[in-house]
């Protein structure tokens, strides 16, 4: 059975191992310092004999990835872990540790229901009320624990012991009869199969970068980053901050008020822009080509079902065409006509759409599509219509 040195160092990062079996590309030592993943924490890479682990994995035993190798049974070999990306995800483990025992402080109703601590991406999966306020709180408060130079702890307990019933912990998911305890200060007490820092200053710092919806599997993720990577975002997120308070006229403290006065000053724009178009709309005079009536411009800010339903009701005339353009943060081109005509309204959205890189789709006598290109609209409507004069002539 392979030793796992991981467990009693989680520092090690070079030693010398012998090869106890081979499975392909997989190899089993007779100990180990690669972790295999757990508790959320991405496994270890590295180097074996001076090639590359690529993955590690436990199934009964812990089994190396290395491709392309030639080790034989009974080989001794030095190996060392990828030192830098491991220190980073132990950091990040007891970073979420942290984190999430100072919010669940804060509000006792949430419930962790994932965590990924990988080199790209550090985040919780919550359920329960999660606000940015909360969070501003609780990271002042992790940052004070980091701070305070906490030390991190172990310790292995029985399932039925007195001291599990006073941990976080979801007994389901341990295997075995014992708990592995990983506890920071007297701030937290977790059950945890990751590895992990020995004093919370090795964190340097934990910043909480995003906080988006985690629909349906919890209510919210919660991304962070720890050390100079932490530092450095929020020196860059200061000053983002700072310019845009200055654009806006706002002091920093006050930036998401104004922001927020902004925004709902812009939301009454944009429905007097909807109720103009739409007024523009029912107020729109046809044309005549070629015995058609053709009804056609382009609408500002317009809703996707207020044109639509103008459209319909234009082309429920016969011998009716309507070639519509609605512009906000991209160009919607709707073309349509009454079913007595012999248009196909596919072929006109298709070709007036290549030429700005939009696409869309549809029936014959009903397509619609989009483009990044609003500035464009009109250009695009036009086009559409001068397809439609040539298919009229024809």
């Amino acid at each position: 059975m392979t030793r796992l040195l991981y467990e009693t160092d989680p520092y090690m990062s070079r030693f010398d191992a012998q090869v106890e079996k081979i499975q392909g590309e997989w190899v089993i030592l007779d100990r180990t310092a690669f972790f295999p993943g757990g508790g959320g924490q991405d496994a270890d890479v590295g180097w074996m004999g001076g090639l590359e682990v690529t993955e590690v994995v436990m199934k009964g035993e812990v089994l190396h990835r290395v491709p392309g190798h030639d080790l034989k049974v009974g080989q001794r070999l030095d190996c060392e872990v990828d030192w830098e990306r491991r220190h980073d995800l132990m950091r990040g483990h007891t970073g979420e540790h942290l984190l999430f025992s100072v919010l669940s402080k804060m509000n006792p109703d949430i419930e962790l229901v994932k965590i990924a601590i990988t080199p790209k991406k550090k985040v919780l999966l919550v359920k329960g009320d999660i606000n940015w306020n909360l969070l501003a709180l609780a990271q002042v408060e992790t940052n004070a624990a980091i701070a305070a130079q906490l030390p991190v702890t172990e310790m292995w307990a029985s399932k039925d012991s007195e001291v599990v019933k006073e941990i976080r912990i979801k007994v389901d998911r341990i295997h075995g009869d014992k708990v592995r305890i990983v506890k920071i200060g007297d701030i937290d007490k977790a059950a945890c199969a990751g590895v992990h820092i020995q004093n919370t200053r090795e964190l340097r710092m934990l910043l909480i970068t995003k906080l988006t919806s985690a629909k349906p599997a919890g209510d919210h993720e919660i991304e962070f980053e720890t050390g100079r990577s932490a530092m450095e975002d929020a020196l860059r997120l200061a000053s983002t901050a700072l310019q845009a308070a200055e654009v806006v006229g706002a002091l920093p403290e006050d930036l998401v008020n104004a922001l927020n006065n902004l925004k709902g000053e812009m939301q009454i724009a944009k429905n007097a822009v909807r109720k103009l178009g739409r007024e523009s709309l029912a107020n729109l005079a046809p044309e005549k080509f070629e015995g058609v009536r053709l009804y056609s411009g382009v609408f500002e800010g317009i809703d996707k079902k207020s044109l639509i339903d103008s459209v319909n009701e234009f082309i429920k005339n016969d011998r009716t065409v309507a070639i519509m353009g609605a512009v906000d943060d991209r160009l919607m081109l709707v073309v349509a006509s009454s079913k007595d005509l012999e248009v196909d309204c596919r072929e006109i959205l298709a070709g007036a759409l290549s030429g700005v890189g939009g696409k869309g789709g549809g029936g014959r006598n009903f397509a619609s599509g989009g483009a990044a290109t609003p500035d464009l609209a009109k250009d695009v409507v036009e086009e559409a219509r001068s397809l439609l004069r040539s298919r009229l002539a024809a």
